[in-house]
């Protein structure tokens, strides 16, 4: 019987990171094409929501985007917005109740209140998005999809434009 044999670990390569250039890539507040981008789907799902003809996804789109609104406001980034968001919030959960009422979707007109308050959300999250960094937006994001997971909120779906009703990306 012979000695037992031991494999030496490797070390591992390290790996040239530039930490100034990553943390001034994090820091940087969202360019205009990037808020532009982002806030084309939402715009676009508003436009449907208001309109009475939206589709499921559209309205939890907007949702969606409520939610990580709010988580900005939690996280403190952008304050004073709150009531504005549970408003919206509130609206979108009537719609959505609305519709699964008779289990299958049916797009239905949007009341006074609801119409003022999911508008109004949006022009207020656009100003969110000016002022955040893009490290400040990917926090709120995964904050609000890790939340929704944990709560088994169903999955996550990767919405392309196409499935939103957009004819082209920006």
């Amino acid at each position: 019987m012979g000695l037992p044999r031991y494999r030496i670990p490797q070390r591992r390569q390290a790996v040239p990171v530039n930490p100034m250039h990553k943390a001034l890539q994090r820091a940087t507040r969202l360019t205009e094409a990037e808020i532009r981008e982002t806030m084309a789907a939402v715009h676009h799902c508003a436009t449907r929501v208001r309109e009475g003809v939206a589709t499921e996804l559209q309205v939890q789109t907007l949702r969606t985007t409520m939610l990580i609104a709010l988580e900005i406001e939690r996280l403190g980034y952008v304050r004073g917005m709150a009531g504005h968001i549970e408003a919206a919030l509130v609206a979108i959960k009537s719609v959505l109740d609305r519709n699964s009422e008779t289990g299958e979707w049916c797009p239905t007109p949007l009341h006074y209140y609801e119409l003022d308050a999911i508008t109004c959300m949006v022009d207020l999250h656009d100003h969110q998005l000016r002022q955040l960094s893009a490290a400040e937006l990917h926090t709120a994001t995964k904050r609000v999809i890790a939340h929704m997971q944990s709560q088994g909120g169903g999955e996550l779906v990767n919405a392309a434009p196409s499935d939103l009703g957009m004819e082209c990306a920006l």
